[in-house]
């Protein structure tokens, strides 16, 4: 038998599927499982924890949300989410420079607000814009690495 007459597995999608589900939203499941990792670290934050891997994290979902938000599938204004975006920056730069992570109350209402708009977004955007924000994600990453 020939590779190309090999039955596909019940378990993997056609590539039909795989491309009319980039039209959809993804899972509820899956949206919920992001929503909550996020959401775990906005409340470690709340609590009064703060370090570099949670900055980074509320950072990549600030990305990802403004993203989404500029592609037309937004409820909040562009501009909070670059304010977000530039105060986010701003402790990172103060914790570099003294050591210590202050994180103002303001943020973590103004970082809710995103949270929350982050969630909603993964549950209705179609998969196709969150594939193409978690690449702009990607690309953001390496160039701050450079």
């Amino acid at each position: 038998m020939s590779s190309n007459n090999k039955p596909r597995s019940l378990h993997q999608p056609s590539s039909r599927a795989l491309s009319k589900a980039l039209f959809l939203p993804m899972s509820q499941r899956d949206a919920s499982s992001l929503a909550l990792r996020t959401r775990i670290a906005l409340e470690r934050l709340r609590n009064g924890e703060a370090g570099r891997s949670l900055i980074n994290h509320m950072s990549q979902i600030v990305l990802i949300t403004g993203y989404i938000t500029r592609a037309g599938l937004d409820r909040l204004d562009i501009h909070d989410i670059d304010r977000v975006e530039q105060i986010l920056g701003d402790v990172l730069v103060d914790a570099d420079r003294t050591g210590e992570w202050n994180i103002p109350d303001s943020l973590i209402s103004e970082l809710t607000t995103v949270v929350n708009e982050y969630d909603r977004q993964l549950a209705t955007t179609r998969v196709e814009i969150v594939a193409r924000a978690s690449e702009y994600l990607e690309r953001q990453m390496m160039l701050a690495a450079t």
